[in-house]
C-alpha cells in the first residue's frame, strides 16, 4: 500500500522547517513563557536523546490522547513545554529545558512530530517501536535516503516518517512524525 505521493513530501518540508524558530503569526505565549523560551540553551532547542526518550515522546504527544491541537497544545504546556512562537506554514514548535524532543504539530491536526539531534540506538529504537505500535505497518519505497516513511496499516492514507536534517541548528538531527492527511 502507498501514501498518496504528496505525503512525502509534505513530511520534507515539515520537518524540515521544525527547527526554524520564528514568531510566526497567532502567538498566544504568555510572558513567562517567553522568558523561558530566551532562557533555553541553544542546544536545548534540539537536543540529544535517546531512542528511548525520542519514542516515548512521541507516543505522549503524538499518538495518545485526544488529536485536537487544542488538546495537544494543553498537553504540551501541562508537560512544561514552551512554544517557539506562533504558527508558521501551518506548523507550531514546543521546546522544553529538560532535553526533552522538540514537539511539532499542524494547525489541522495532520502532524505530530519530536524532534532531536541524532545518536547512536535512536534508528533502532525507532524501528522496534514502530514494529509494536504498529504490526501491519508497511515501509514506503522512496528515493531520498534522508527519509524513511511507513504506512500504519491503521487507515490507508495515515503514515509515520523519519527524516534526517544533516544541516540542522543541532546539526545531524532525526525526526519522527505521524501524518493524518
Amino acid at each position: 500500500m502507498r501514501l498518496r505521493p504528496v505525503i512525502p513530501r509534505v513530511l520534507a518540508f515539515a520537518l524540515l522547517g521544525a527547527v526554524a524558530a520564528c514568531t510566526g503569526t497567532g502567538d498566544d505565549s504568555t510572558f513567562a513563557e517567553q522568558q523561558e523560551l530566551a532562557n533555553i540553551k541553544t542546544k536545548n532547542i534540539v537536543p540529544l536523546a535517546s531512542g528511548a526518550t525520542l519514542m516515548s515522546n512521541f507516543r505522549a504527544f503524538c499518538l495518545d490522547g485526544d488529536p485536537s491541537v487544542t488538546a495537544r497544545t494543553a498537553q504540551l504546556r501541562a508537560a512544561g513545554y514552551v512554544p517557539v512562537g506562533g504558527w508558521r506554514n501551518g506548523l507550531r514548535s514546543f521546546v522544553t529545558d529538560t532535553s526533552a524532543p522538540m514537539v511539532q504539530i499542524s494547525d489541522d491536526g495532520g502532524l505530530c512530530g519530536v524532534h532531536a539531534r541524532a545518536r547512536t540506538g535512536q534508528e533502532a529504537e525507532i524501528r522496534q517501536r514502530i514494529a509494536q505500535w504498529f504490526p501491519k505497518a508497511q515501509p514506503v519505497a522512496t528515493r531520498d535516503s534522508l527519509k524513511t516513511i511507513w504506512t500504519t496499516g491503521r487507515t490507508p492514507t495515515e503514515g509515520i516518517g523519519i527524516l534526517r536534517n544533516p544541516r540542522g541548528r543541532g546539526h545531524n538531527e532525526i525526526s519522527v512524525a505521524l501524518l493524518r492527511p
